[in-house]
């Protein structure tokens, strides 16, 4: 007895130590399997031991003359039920051992795949960064290698998810003490983690640098799309002033002081984009600074074009202002006294004079020829600097009758007024080209008109010429206007449909929070469970809602995604809109809150369920002796005798039905904690999910070993399925032998000696059909031989032919030939 508790003590300290791995690899696995074997050999030897002491102990509480009194009979008793329990504790501390090496392998394994992958990755990843593309580069070439960073680094920041489940399961396995003493595991997690940092860091810094080359020739051709395009307006408006404005002089000069204006607020901007296409132009290859340095040059030959241009019309203004001012004081010192037939003529030399003041007013208003470089834009340039000759032998007073009202508007244009002249040569070509044909047309009329209409033919030729160029600016301009309000009819079509998707999203939120709000009311009056199957009820019901959280949740990112387009505007729509959302938010949090709380209750009221903790303790008492069943009644590998093959093979498959039933208890159970323990803090919490989980590992590995065993049974059935074999097997042991054993290492012949009636009867089932087949098969052979002989014999001699004799005639190959070749077709 001593010896024994002193064993026990022994057993119980080697079992209660830690699992230590000296490295991680699968022959320091092999060695703990094999010191766990010893140690499972070691229990075995021992039962025989526990079971005499018990059977003693047993006898001694039964014989009166042992324990005459009852203060012996309960120490017995409780030495019986201390011996027990560590008996069986010892039983279930091996088993969950040798279960916990074989589960730390698995983690190992799995772990090293998915750490050999990242690594492969991340050397690629490495090589790919460690030659980046990105000095003295052409511009469209750091471009395409700017957008390929950016991709590998999208692929860099989606390969984290797997280093962080490479790092999470080091942490599990460093929290259930599963590391190796080597520090293998820990080195290979801190390796990757310290390459991912640096891969990542490198890849950030690669792009920018790309991103920083890129933006400053981004911002170069920026700036100088803005200043081309506003050199554009002011030359187009300039052009407008120019030849298309029908206002006085005064007003022309106020615009052309604004245009001076903004000419020299713009010349700041221009000077710092040259600044900057000079440093672009030394830090870029020879190929982009040829383009840049021609695009410089470009848009200063523009600038200074449209400066002269401003510059120009602003000193024929002046001069024809000077002009006008010296005809005033003229016309003021030359009045004389006229007659009435004077007075009555005067229409006709006031027509005449305005005529040519108004000549003299053109041809003052030419500007000399300046010698100057063209930028190669084709730009408006000034009527006035081609030159008109006025007809003066041409009658331009006679008569004063006008038919309708555009012939008194050009007379009145011919008559000396030169703004409402160029307002008829402004009109397209068409309307100019109808009302030159309908004056030449009239001339009948006023046949003193047609002398001017060659002055007017001469203008508008010239004239036809810069409209073409004003018009294919007006075009351009045109285009870009229309693509703005395709863009911005587009733009306002996308936010109508992303403002009907928040509504309905917003609708359909409310509606399913308005269920759900109430559904999670009605759940919190519950009463607590008290049984595991009112606990499983209410776990499911858990889930769905969780599930439709799930599903719910896309749909407000979604909406709070959406609202940011519309949070500027200050409608009344967009403002009912954000208040929806924010009330939708706000009940979303307090449904997250109300879930969650739920949850915990049903956290509690699992931790509290006495059924369920008896169910767990049941669970592992039960594993615990079907795993001493299957120990009891595995065979070895050089068994051959079938009665000892087929009990065993009896009492796996009922076992195997056993753990079947006990499977639904136990998948349960793991549902039930999956759904209930999910990211929870405390020791409890995670007491009863190990419990749950071991249970679970348990009876899955028990499974497996039991389904191996009934393999191998059967393998060994099938080689010893000899009838003589099955026929030498004929003792029969009687029920007492059977029954009388209560050693607890009973060997398995005498357990598998119970039927060997049935034994042999489901031995012969097999060897009698062997049989049969093998005595019926020669007199099937006969018959066979028989019948194809019959089948060769004529239906009789005189109704002999070449065709009947010939009975292959329909074959493939025929047995009639001809002897000097087929006859002629």
């Amino acid at each position: 007895m001593s010896n024994l508790r002193t064993w026990l003590a022994q057993i119980e300290s080697e079992l209660s130590k830690p699992v230590i791995y000296s490295i991680c690899n699968d022959q320091e696995i092999h060695r703990k399997l094999t010191e766990q074997q010893d140690i499972q050999k070691d229990i075995e030897l021992h039962s025989t031991g526990v079971a005499s002491v018990l059977n003693i102990c047993e006898r001694l509480l039964h014989d009166t003359d042992s324990c005459p009194n009852e203060t012996e009979r309960d120490s017995i008793q409780q030495t019986t039920r201390s011996l027990d329990k560590r008996w069986r504790n010892i039983c279930t501390m091996s088993m969950e051992r040798r279960l916990r090496i074989e589960e730390t392998w698995r983690l190992w394994q799995k772990f090293l795949e998915d750490y050999t992958r990242f690594e492969e990755w991340l050397q690629e990843a490495e090589a790919m960064a460690a030659a980046p593309d990105s000095s003295d580069v052409l511009y469209t070439k750091a471009k395409e290698e700017q957008k390929r960073f950016e991709a590998f680094q999208r692929q860099i920041h989606e390969r984290l998810t797997h280093l962080e489940l490479i790092n999470k399961q080091y942490r599990r396995l460093a929290r259930e003490n599963r590391t190796d003493a080597a520090s293998k595991l820990k080195l290979m997690v801190h390796d990757g983690n310290q390459r991912w940092d640096q891969l990542q860091k490198r890849v950030s810094s690669i792009l920018r640098r790309l991103k920083h080359f890129t933006s400053q020739r981004e911002e170069f051709e920026g700036s100088r799309d803005n200043i081309l395009v506003w050199l554009t307006e002011i030359d187009l408006q300039l052009t407008n002033v120019e030849h298309f404005s029908e206002s006085d002089i005064d007003d022309k000069m106020q615009r052309l002081a604004e245009f001076q204006q903004e000419i020299t607020l713009k010349a700041d901007k221009v000077d710092q984009l040259i600044d900057l296409g000079e440093q672009l132009i030394q830090k870029s290859e020879a190929f982009d600074a040829v383009n840049i340095e021609d695009e410089l040059e470009e848009l200063n030959r523009y600038y200074q074009e449209v400066f002269g241009r401003v510059s120009r019309f602003h000193q024929r203004l002046t001069n024809r202002d000077r002009q006008l001012e010296e005809e005033r004081e003229t016309s003021e010192n030359d009045t004389d006294a006229e007659d009435s037939r004077e007075l009555q003529n005067s229409s006709w030399h006031s027509t005449m004079h305005d005529v040519n003041t108004s000549h003299q007013s053109i041809c003052h208003l030419i500007p000399p020829t300046l010698p100057h470089e063209r930028s190669g834009r084709e730009t408006p340039v000034s009527v006035d600097s081609i030159p008109l000759e006025w007809d003066p032998t041409v009658d331009v007073g006679g008569s004063s009758m006008h038919e309708n009202e555009d012939e008194g508007t050009y007379y009145n244009a011919l008559s000396g007024k030169f703004l409402p002249l160029s307002v008829f040569l402004a009109r397209p070509q068409y309307e100019a080209v109808g009302a030159l044909e309908q004056l030449s047309y009239r001339s009948q009329i006023d046949r003193k008109v047609t002398g001017n209409l060659n002055l007017i033919q001469i203008y508008f030729i010239t004239k036809n010429i810069h409209i073409y160029f004003f018009l294919s600016g007006v075009i351009e301009r045109w285009e870009i206007f229309q693509a703005r309000s395709l863009s911005s009819e587009l733009r306002a079509k996308q936010n109508q449909q992303r403002w009907q998707q928040l509504t309905s999203d917003l609708r359909n939120i409310t509606l399913w929070l308005d269920t759900t709000e109430s559904d999670l009311h009605g759940v919190r009056e519950l009463t607590p469970a008290s049984t595991l199957q009112e606990l499983e009820q209410k776990a499911r019901r858990l889930k769905d809602i969780l599930r439709s959280f799930d599903n719910y949740k896309a749909l407000v990112i979604s909406a709070n995604l959406s609202s940011k387009e519309f949070q500027q505007d200050e409608d009344s729509a967009s403002r009912d809109a954000l208040s929806r959302l924010h009330d939708v938010n706000t009940r979303w949090d307090q449904a997250c809150c109300s879930r969650d709380e739920w949850r915990e209750s049903l956290q509690s009221e699992l931790i509290d369920c006495k059924e369920f903790h008896n169910t767990c303790d049941q669970l592992v008492l039960w594993l615990t002796e079907a795993e001493a069943r299957r120990v009891k009644f595995r065979v070895a590998g050089q068994c051959t005798d079938p009665q000892i093959l087929l009990e065993s093979q009896k009492q796996l498959m009922q076992l195997k039905d056993q753990l079947l039933e006990r499977q639904i208890k136990v998948n349960a159970l793991r549902d039930l904690t999956a759904c209930l323990l999910v990211k929870t803090s405390g020791d409890v919490y995670i007491e009863v999910e190990e419990k749950a989980h071991v249970i679970g590992n348990k009876a899955n590995q028990l499974m497996k070993d039991v389904s191996d065993d009934l393999k191998s049974v059967q393998e060994a059935l099938d080689k010893s399925a000899s009838p003589d074999v099955i026929d030498s097997a004929t003792t029969i042991p009687s029920e007492s032998q059977v029954s009388g054993s209560s050693d607890p290492t009973r060997i398995v012949v005498s357990q598998s000696k119970v039927h060997p009636v049935s034994a042999r009867q489901a031995a012969k089932k097999p060897s009698f059909f062997y049989r049969v087949l093998r005595a019926a098969f020669p007199l099937q052979l006969f018959l066979l031989l028989l019948l194809l002989l019959a089948c060769m014999i004529p239906f009789s001699e005189d109704d002999f032919s070449c065709t009947q004799a010939n009975n292959f005639a329909r074959s493939f190959y025929p047995m009639l030939r001809y002897m000097n070749g087929p006859p002629p077709t």
